[in-house]
């Protein structure tokens, strides 16, 4: 079987189409330089409120706040449309019989694993409706009894666990949100928008909407055509793109409004 099997081409091998694994280290630099530029654009203008830093990649802060009313008011920032939620490779606790999330050990991959956690990506994973019915893969199955990997098992693994797309609305993101107190969101390119509620009661005054962009979760392999290696990874990504929001906190209409309400 092993010469039947060798090299086999599977469109989820796509070297094109990366995965957490082929993430280079400096995957987050760009939303942390753009979250930079939206604190550096606020602060000029005086509508930072003071002691505020971006925590970049701490989990219990936001990316960044801004004051209207005189209150301050937590923002999520994202660069633009295509910007992922949340990335991590996969493995599966022989133990247990449960998929988890795998990743490096930096403080931005840790966060980000947590984050999936607390949106509930390990249960939609372990779920049914995912591979949760699947059994235990053996790709995990041989490395815990120390044995070779074969290409059977990995055409084996392949067929039994399909990639998928596990569709996430907008109130499951926007909860997430709002359990952390972050009721505002900007997209580049789209606007600055609400979330679940508006506790400013901004749109009252102003043309921002609503979140009403979907998310879906891809769960996902990806291997090699001249060694049977392969690995298991998710991804939370835009689904259906949001309306765009006529407010855009970095536009200069926008940002005299917030000066002009900032008592």
């Amino acid at each position: 079987m092993a010469k039947t099997l060798a090299g086999k081409r599977h469109a989820e091998d796509n070297s094109r189409d990366i995965d957490y694994y082929d993430l280079p280290g400096n995957y987050e630099n760009k939303g942390f330089l753009y979250e930079e530029y939206i604190f550096s654009l606020l602060r000029d203008q005086g509508l930072i409120p003071s002691g505020f830093t971006p925590a970049g990649a701490d989990n219990s802060a936001p990316d960044c706040k801004f004051l209207w009313q005189g209150k301050p008011y937590n923002l999520e920032i994202k660069l633009d449309e295509k910007a992922d939620y949340g990335q991590s490779g996969l493995k599966y606790n022989v133990s247990t019989n449960k998929w988890y999330l795998d990743g490096k050990n930096t403080i931005q991959d840790r966060t980000m694993r947590e984050n999936l956690k607390q949106l509930g990506v390990e249960k939609f994973v372990n779920s049914n409706n995912a591979w949760g019915a699947a059994g235990v893969p053996r790709l995990f199955q041989k490395k815990a009894s120390r044995q070779e990997i074969t290409w059977g098992d990995k055409e084996y693994d392949y067929k039994t666990f399909p990639d998928k797309y596990i569709p996430i609305d907008s109130n499951t993101l926007s909860k997430f949100y709002n359990s952390k107190e972050i009721y505002y969101i900007h997209i580049g390119g789209y606007g600055t928008y609400y979330m679940g509620r508006d506790p400013g009661n901004i749109s009252r005054f102003t043309d921002m909407i609503k979140f009403n962009g979907t998310l879906k979760l891809r769960i996902r392999k990806k291997g090699s055509s001249s060694k049977p290696n392969y690995r298991f990874s998710t991804a939370l990504l835009v689904d259906k793109k949001p309306t765009k929001s006529a407010f855009d906190i970095t536009q200069s209409d926008s940002i005299d409004f917030l000066i002009a309400n900032l008592v």
